[in-house]
């Protein structure tokens, strides 16, 4: 296999940017063991924060997204792409409309992405507010607290790749160099091979998917992470009736 991918880097490499890629979960690396997001800074409950994709970690298209790949789209494409169920372009599947995503990229530590790995990850993150979730399955599933992933539909600007093989002069020196960046390192060791993305641009859309490439994709904000109950119109009026009560008592 590493014979194969040193053989034929450059049409592998040429093969991948002539793709659109949305999501591919065979072969993905999947950890049922992992806790629950934490809080995003500067986060606003009126919100919902999809984690469509981020950096340093090996996905199921064998890709490692690097540090600075998606600061240029971030910039260029802020305002322009939609939040969808399933990277589906179709009226029906529109979860929010460009105007109201807001493109966010930032440095959280892997932690905060409910991961046990040491360090940080630059998160491409979507912003939408609650009011304007136009789909109305996503929006009963992340009431009730059902888990949802995230996935980019994405074109390949600039990608090297790496192996882990010294007689690969060139693939192996890339593999030296990112090889730091890498936190699934149990993933890309066993596979010995990664796709490094050093640029990527996000095109059209963002998506909801029940499972995608990269699994380290959650939705901040969905529900509390303490359930809050709004008491009833009969538990008022029981509250208000002992209290009352207990006041004339102690008159």
């Amino acid at each position: 296999m590493l014979q194969y991918v040193t053989a034929n880097k450059s049409t592998l490499i040429s093969a991948k940017k002539a793709e659109i890629k949305t999501k591919s979960i065979i072969g993905g690396f999947y950890s049922p063991k992992d806790g629950a997001i934490k809080d995003i800074p500067n986060k606003d409950d009126d919100f919902i924060y999809p984690i469509i994709s981020n950096t340093g970690y090996l996905d199921s298209h064998d890709d490692v997204h690097l540090r600075g790949s998606m600061t240029k789209t971030a910039q260029e494409q802020n305002g322009k792409v939609y939040y969808v169920a399933d990277h589906k372009l179709e009226v029906d599947s529109v979860i929010a409309t460009p105007k109201n995503v807001e493109i966010q990229l930032l440095t959280l530590p892997w932690t905060d992405l409910g991961r046990n790995y040491e360090g940080n990850t630059e998160a491409f993150i979507f912003k939408i507010a609650k009011d304007k979730i136009q789909h109305e399955k996503f929006l009963k599933m992340i009431n009730n607290g059902d888990k949802l992933q995230n996935s980019i539909r994405m074109q390949y600007i600039k990608l090297g790749i790496g192996v882990n093989d010294p007689d690969d002069k060139e693939g192996y020196a890339y593999w030296q160099k990112y090889y730091d960046q890498i936190v699934n390192k149990e993933a890309v060791n066993e596979q010995g091979y990664f796709f490094g993305v050093e640029e990527l641009k996000i095109v059209m859309e963002g998506s909801a998917v029940l499972f995608g490439s990269n699994d380290a994709t959650p939705i901040k904000g969905a529900v509390e992470d303490t359930p809050k109950f709004e008491p009833s119109k009969y538990d008022t009026q029981i509250s208000e009736q002992l209290n009352n009560l207990l006041t004339k008592t102690k008159l």
